[in-house]
């Protein structure tokens, strides 16, 4: 109706990072690949202790994997 077409893409696998949504075209650069490791890991700790408030909470250094840090995500 607007001229546009509008696609939405859903992961497969929950926590894990994308260096692109479509492959071949183009990639994260290193800083923006942590900015968003990091907010995966903190929507992580949201979703596994939802009586706590992580909208304040920052990363220092690197930032592990939040598929696998501390057994992983749990996907049930």
């Amino acid at each position: 109706e607007d001229g546009e077409l509008h696609i939405t893409l859903q992961k497969r696998e929950k926590g894990k990072t994308w260096a692109s949504p479509i492959k071949g075209q183009g990639s994260l650069d290193p800083y923006a690949a942590d900015q968003e490791q990091k907010r995966l890991m903190l929507q992580r700790f949201q979703e596994e202790n939802p009586g706590f408030d992580f909208s304040q909470a920052q990363f220092s250094g690197t930032c592990p994997d939040p598929r696998t840090f501390m057994g992983g995500i749990h996907t049930d």
